[in-house]
């Protein structure tokens, strides 16, 4: 019986480590973004780790372009910003999920609509 006990311990023990742990991870991810500036400055993007554009910046020189440059610009700034944030993400939670970080990456993606994964 002690033995069944003992298991029931080292079972609840590792439950709640993996809550911790998914707090932690849960409390990095709120506060995580990603930021990128486009070559020449004129636009600076923020964004959450899904993409979600949490800021756009645009410098005066940004609108003396055509709107298809701009719009170009500001594209691939998001997809520059969301790159930081998605290397930001692993690096934070690489020493929290470790080798389930794959597994949570999966998970998040696809909870996430495909027009919300850029």
């Amino acid at each position: 019986m002690a033995g069944h006990q003992e298991r029931v311990q080292q079972m609840l023990r590792l439950f709640e480590d993996r809550v911790n742990q998914i707090s932690k991870a849960q409390h990095k991810l709120s506060d995580m973004h990603g930021t990128a500036r486009s070559s020449d400055g004129a636009v600076t993007v923020t964004v959450n780790p899904a993409g979600a554009v949490l800021d756009l910046r645009l410098s005066p020189d940004a609108m003396k372009r055509s709107n298809t440059a701009l719009q170009q610009d500001i594209l691939k700034t998001i997809r520059l910003a969301t790159a930081n944030a998605a290397q930001r993400m692993d690096t934070e939670l690489e020493p929290i999920l470790g080798d389930q970080l794959e597994q949570a990456k999966q998970a998040m993606n696809a909870v996430l609509p495909a027009d919300d994964r850029r």
